[in-house]
């Protein structure tokens, strides 16, 4: 049985049918939108609307043929302060008009004064009319002429027949019969002044006495928690208005819903692109609950406003990722309505609380719970989320369009930021990242930082282009993913069984072998101090061999593109030791190089953002021009090889010396070149030995400018040198070269990494 209201109105309805329109007024009731309750329910005859009442623990009594008197006396039973004629298929007589005169509604299918009588709907679409609608209007003795209180227009469709359009027009009824009963309840609807038929709406009494309903607009694509969500907030009094497949979800979960076409009389168009773009729909979001002028325009057009907006958006990012998916169909994907109801309620965060992620629907079921609100805080909160998503949606929207548009064949115009301009970047980049994770600090302790990700990429963009965490170990800090980042990156230069180790950014080891344990051997050969506390990355899964060997030093993180059973065994003991898999480490072809993105590389400097395309091409060394008399051996052909591909990982000034294939000497981060080859050979000297660089090769990051630099590593041994070339001095360097029966070559492209 429904509980009484605080206002205590008591409401009799009368019926002959079915009883949808007495379900709609004990629905809004139940939800204290009435200011009152339905406590009696009388019939002409016996039908499925009295056997529904009585299911409800609702006064019920039959009148066979609407006896005046017998339904003056059924009604008069129930002290009833309005009579509500729902579907009630006779005509009141005079008793009852003037024992509730003034307190009678009926509804009726039409725009009145057009169409009256018991056919209104066939009537017209007999006359072939392109409107109809429903009228709330007060009963008097004429036939469906007494005083309007509600109307409300419908359209006729092209293809529409009687019961279609009466199942639309009834829809609308459902909405303002219950309004139309609580303005009337609440002494809102002022009668008519002398000489005229027609009520006017007391729109301060409405206003400040027309109880507030509870409401919230659902249309989400993610259905995740949908249906706890919905039964949690019918449990706490709220109307459910929705659409599409979100009201089939909940319909089919058996909750209550309204459909977004009976709040706005209008059914979709141009296949769903237009449906909740509508005042009665954005009004209600928008209406500012603090202002009375607000609160009176409401109340004047008859729209409820929403507490509550659930929305997020069609899948676009998902779309975008579908194999083959068209270019049009891919624009289907754009949502429209979403982000529009989405940036309202968000702009209304005053009264009006907006949810984009399924993660705040325990939060909201308990604030509304008991009668209870959301918290300005919280809603606050919402807002600000809310504008993010929005903004990193049509952020992806804005980076996924021009290529697709291209492909589909738009021919573009020349500019900037769009496919084949001259000018790459366009006037103003929009960058929507996701969050991974906060890390426990930055590159110092005193410093807050945070793990994101670029929306679409993938693990061909790196290690930590996904959300996916590390296999086993403690959370990763700012400085391990930074370093671990690197090792990766030189790791996918990296050929056959290899392994670099990386501290700080720069490889402090190298090496390329026939095993991944000699490998690692070979790597830490070449620097075993600077390798303790260090990052690894190896091109193929590590296995037990390998493991062993990684486990016996301390290390920070190890990326490979898989670890084996025994591998996680052993390392397993190490607790602290973070595991990263990189499928992309070691792979042939063209899995190991994307194109560059032009937008894909970005840092901040002094208050500006640096934008530009990653040092990712991959260099081809038969492109190599042999500068010097003598060309290379094989051997150093090889060596020349690695250098290069590990000098592109070191910090410039940059210089690489490697022998057999392993890393043994670098200089970084100088601010001179020749100083970059004194620390380069020292290093090597102090490590492994003043024999380590006699035959081998030398790797500069960008030209020499002097001849200085070339000299010191020929005193040290150095026979073969690879460098862009381009400097003024590139004779005198490579008469240096020359002068000692050294090899030189020169690639035409240089390598800084500030």
């Amino acid at each position: 049985m429904s509980s009484r209201s605080a206002a205590g109105g008591r409401i009799a309805v009368a019926v002959s049918g079915t009883g949808s329109n007495l379900r709609a007024l004990v629905a809004a009731a139940r939800r204290a939108e009435l200011g009152g309750d339905v406590v009696l329910v009388v019939a002409d005859r016996s039908c499925p609307a009295v056997g529904w009442a009585e299911e409800q623990g609702i006064d019920t009594a039959i009148v066979p043929d609407g006896d005046d008197d017998g339904l003056t006396e059924a009604l008069d039973g129930g002290r009833p302060d309005i009579v509500v004629l729902a579907g009630y298929m006779r005509i009141v007589g005079p008793r009852v008009l003037a024992t509730y005169a003034g307190r009678i509604l009926n509804t009726h299918p039409s725009l009145l004064p057009a169409f009256p009588g018991a056919h209104a709907v066939r009537d017209a679409l007999t006359h072939g009319a392109k409107v109809s609608g429903a009228t709330v209007h007060l009963v008097d003795a004429t036939l469906d002429g007494g005083p309007i209180v509600a109307q409300e227009a419908v359209q006729i469709l092209p293809d529409d027949d009687e019961p279609a359009l009466h199942e639309r027009i009834k829809a609308v009824e459902h909405r303002l019969l219950p309004r139309a009963v609580a303005h009337l309840l609440a002494g809102a609807v002022a009668p008519p002044t002398a000489g005229q038929r027609a009520v006017r709406l007391d729109v301060d009494r409405a206003e400040s006495a027309v109880p507030v309903p509870r409401r919230a607009l659902l249309s989400v694509s993610d259905k995740t928690g949908l249906v706890d969500l919905g039964r949690g907030l019918v449990a706490a009094g709220f109307e459910l208005v929705s659409t599409g497949g979100t009201a089939r979800a909940l319909r089919d979960a058996r909750l209550p819903v309204t459909d977004v076409a009976a709040v706005t009389g209008a059914p979709e168009m141009l296949d769903g692109r237009v449906k909740t773009l509508h005042p009665r729909i954005h009004a209600g979001i928008l209406a500012d609950r603090r202002l009375v002028d607000h609160r009176r325009q409401l109340a004047a057009a008859a729209i409820a406003p929403f507490e509550l907006v659930v929305v997020n958006l069609y899948p676009f990012a998902a779309a975008a990722e579908r194999p083959g998916i068209t270019f049009d169909e891919l624009v289907e994907e754009i949502d429209i309505g979403g982000p529009s109801m989405v940036r309202a309620a968000a702009k209304n965060q005053a009264s009006v609380a907006i949810v984009t992620s399924p993660d705040r629907y325990p939060a909201i079921l308990a604030a509304v719970a008991d009668g209870g609100r959301v918290s300005d805080g919280l809603r606050a909160a919402l807002a600000i989320e809310a504008f993010r998503h929005t903004a990193a949606y049509d952020a992806r929207i804005a980076t996924e369009l021009p290529p697709r548009m291209a492909a589909a064949g738009v021919d573009l115009p020349d500019e900037p930021g769009l496919p084949g301009s001259a000018d790459p970047f366009p006037s103003s980049l929009t960058i929507a990242l996701e969050k991974v994770e906060t890390l426990r600090y930055g590159e110092n302790p005193h410093q807050p930082a945070a793990r994101y990700r670029r929306p679409g990429s993938t693990l061909a963009d790196g290690p930590f282009a996904t959300d996916e965490g590390p296999l086993q170990g403690k959370a990763l800090s700012y400085n391990n993913v930074l370093d671990a980042s690197a090792a990766a990156a030189i790791g996918r230069t990296l050929r056959g069984r290899a392994c670099v180790i990386v501290k700080h950014t720069n490889p402090c080891g190298a090496a390329e072998r026939d095993s991944l344990r000699e490998a690692w051997e070979a790597a830490l050969a070449g620097d075993p101090v600077s390798a303790f506390g260090g990052v690894v990355a190896v091109t193929r899964p590590v296995d037990r061999a390998t493991a062993e060997g990684l486990a016996s030093l301390f290390l920070e993180v190890v990326v490979a593109p898989g670890f084996d059973d025994a591998a996680r065994e052993i390392l397993a003991a190490k607790t602290n030791l973070r595991l990263i898999v990189d499928p992309v480490l070691g792979a042939e072809g063209d899995s190991q190089v994307r194109a560059p993105d032009p937008l894909g590389a970005i840092r901040t400097a002094g208050g500006a953002a640096l934008v530009g395309a990653p040092d990712t091409t991959a260099d081809d060394p038969t492109s190599w021009r042999v500068a010097t008399t003598r060309g290379p051996t094989d051997d150093e052909r090889r060596d020349l090889d690695l250098a290069w591909r590990l000098v592109r990982g070191v910090t410039s000034n940059a210089i690489v010396l490697v022998r057999d294939g392993r890393l043994v000497g670098f200089g970084s981060g100088q601010t001179s070149r020749v100083d970059a080859a004194r620390q380069a050979v020292d290093k090597a000297h102090a490590i492994s030995g003043a024999d380590s660089l006699v035959g081998a090769a030398c790797a500069s990051d960008a030209f020499y400018p002097f001849p200085d630099a070339v000299a010191v590593c020929v005193e040290a041994g150095v026979t073969a040198f690879v460098q862009p070339g381009g400097s003024k001095n590139d004779a005198d360097t490579i008469a240096v070269a020359d002068a000692v029966g050294a090899t030189m070559l020169l690639t035409g492209i240089r390598h800084f990494r500030h």
